[in-house]
Parts: structure tokens; C-alpha cells; sequence
């Protein structure tokens, strides 16, 4: 069997070919500190990779949805404490109007304060957050809830719904709530008789008949019971307010093992490529020589 020249030469070239790409992978892989640079190097590592990628992409959003919602209840929770502040000072002065030593115009002068804690209460359930929304309208978070119609009494303009976000694979929470279910429903009607639902017509009735100088006790248990809703409101924002904590410290465990394993997986090892890259570097130049060495061989040298 004859071993042409050309054939031997197009096996040097060959070996120092293959030592050249094994080298230049060596070299990208330095280079981008990955030892999965394409599918093809591992396809089970880097399906792997893409599962973990869109799993801390998916966490990380949770994380968001987490700072979002605490921003919101933490709000709704000053606002509901501000509330309770203004109801209990409106309890204390419906005390007082309801002392038989007080004079008409004393009473007059309680109705005038309880005038201004009704607009300030109508005005913390009007508040909006950082982005221009209000917070207790549901889903229309662009329409103001509250507003005193002409005439007297109040309507409400938004709508039962709470928002849900999700902070985790399997968990939901609302970030705020309906005005009506913490303010009461009004019922559009100035001071109206009976049992008001709505604090700020208990209100009113209640500055209506300190001004009357008829004062009713009746209408200090419509506040009491108007304030005992917004407690209850209140405790419910600090419940969802404790889940979020809880949930942003299991994300971010969550976070943290996929990090690790995401490490695990594409890290390269740099201790060991440099070996590799150091020994791959020799086998090139030793092919190299090698194939110097078989070109200079000839027949020729020796006639």
C-alpha cells in the first residue's frame, strides 16, 4: 500500500486542526467564565439552564410584585390609622355634645370640629398612591370613591373588586380594598334617620343634631360601629402586610438555591480549564512539530 505525500500531509493538517478547535473552545470558555457555551455541549445541562433562568426570572418578579403590594397596604395602613385617630376624636367630642351641661351654642361649636374630622375623613378616603391611583376605588383606581353630592350626603363612584397579585407559584394576595367596605355604604341622603352605615353621614347626623342642640346617642353608636369596621380593616392590612414579609423571605431562599445550582451548572471551573488550556496548548505545538518534522521527509533527501 502506497502512502501518498498529499494524503500525509492532509492528516497533519488534521491533527492540528482538531488541536486548534479544541483550543479555541478552551479559549471562549476562559473567556466567558461558562462551561456550556452551546446547547450541542450539553444538551441536558443547558435545558437545565434555561429552567433555572426562567425560574429566578419568574421569582425575581414575585419579589416585585411583593414590593409593590407592601408599598400599597403600608399606605392604606397609615391612612386607616389616621382614620382611627379622627373617629375616636369624633367619639370623644359626641361625649361631650351629649353632656346635658353644654349650651347650644357649645354644641354648635362641636359641630363645627366634627364638620372639619368628616372632610378630613373624606379626604383619607380619597387618598391616592405614588402612581396617581386611589386606593380604595377597586378596579376603578382612577375614579375618586368618595364625593359629597349637592345638597348633602355622599355616593360612592367605585367598584367591590380587589386587586390579587401573585407573590408566589401558588399565592395570591389583594393589595387594597373596596372604600365601602371600610367607610360604609352611603346612602346619598343629608343626616339621614336611623342607622347610618356610612361614617361620614353618622357624621354629620351627629353634627346635625349637636347644631339642632337635639343631640342623639344613637349616632355615637353608628361612629362606634363605623370605627370597629375600620379596625377590622386595619388588622386585615396587617395580616396580608405579615404574609408579604414572610413570603419575600422564602423568595428570596427560593432565589438563592437556584442561584446555587445556576452556579453549579454553567460555572466554569477556572483552576481546571486553565490545566486543560495549558496541556491543549502543548498538544498544538506538538502536532505542529510533528508535522514539520514528516514534511521535510522525502525520498529526494536521500538519492
Amino acid at each position: 500500500m502506497r502512502i501518498s505525500t498529499s494524503w500525509s500531509q492532509q492528516v497533519g493538517v488534521n491533527a492540528m486542526l482538531d488541536q486548534q478547535s479544541k483550543l479555541s473552545e478552551l479559549q471562549m470558555q476562559l473567556s466567558a467564565q461558562k462551561k456550556i457555551l452551546k446547547p450541542s455541549d450539553d444538551p441536558a445541562g443547558a435545558a437545565r439552564i434555561i429552567d433555572l433562568n426562567q425560574g429566578i426570572k419568574q421569582t425575581e418578579q414575585y419579589q416585585s410584585n411583593i414590593n409593590t403590594a407592601s408599598q400599597r397596604l403600608s399606605l392604606e395602613d397609615g391612612v386607616l390609622q389616621d382614620a382611627v385617630d379622627a373617629i375616636q376624636r369624633v367619639k370623644e367630642l359626641g361625649i361631650q355634645g351629649l353632656n346635658d351641661t353644654n349650651s347650644q351654642s357649645d354644641r354648635a361649636a362641636i359641630a363645627t370640629e366634627l364638620d372639619g374630622l368628616s372632610q378630613h375623613l373624606l379626604g383619607l378616603a380619597n387618598t391616592k398612591n405614588a402612581n396617581g391611583e386611589y386606593l380604595f376605588s377597586g378596579f376603578k383606581s382612577n375614579t375618586q370613591p368618595f364625593n359629597q353630592i349637592a345638597g348633602g350626603g355622599y355616593n360612592y363612584a367605585g367598584d367591590l373588586n380587589q386587586r390579587a397579585i401573585q407573590i408566589g407559584t401558588d399565592r395570591q394576595i389583594s393589595d387594597g380594598d373596596a372604600g365601602v367596605t371600610i367607610f360604609g355604604t352611603p346612602t346619598g341622603a343629608l343626616s339621614a334617620a336611623g342607622s347610618n352605615t356610612n361614617v361620614f353621614e353618622a357624621i354629620d347626623k351627629l353634627a346635625a343634631d349637636l347644631r339642632n342642640n337635639t343631640p342623639n346617642a344613637s349616632s355615637l353608636d353608628d361612629i362606634s360601629s363605623s370605627l370597629d369596621k375600620i379596625l377590622t380593616a386595619q388588622s386585615s392590612v396587617g395580616v396580608r402586610l405579615n404574609a408579604l414579609d414572610r413570603q419575600d423571605g422564602l423568595n428570596s431562599d427560593s432565589v438563592l438555591e437556584l442561584k446555587t445550582v445556576l452556579s453549579q451548572t454553567e460555572d466554569l471551573d477556572f483552576a481546571d480549564a486553565v490545566s486543560k488550556f495549558n496541556l491543549q496548548t502543548i498538544s498544538l505545538q506538538a502536532a505542529q512539530q510533528a508535522f514539520s518534522r514528516v514534511e521535510k521527509l522525502s525520498l529526494f533527501n536521500y538519492l
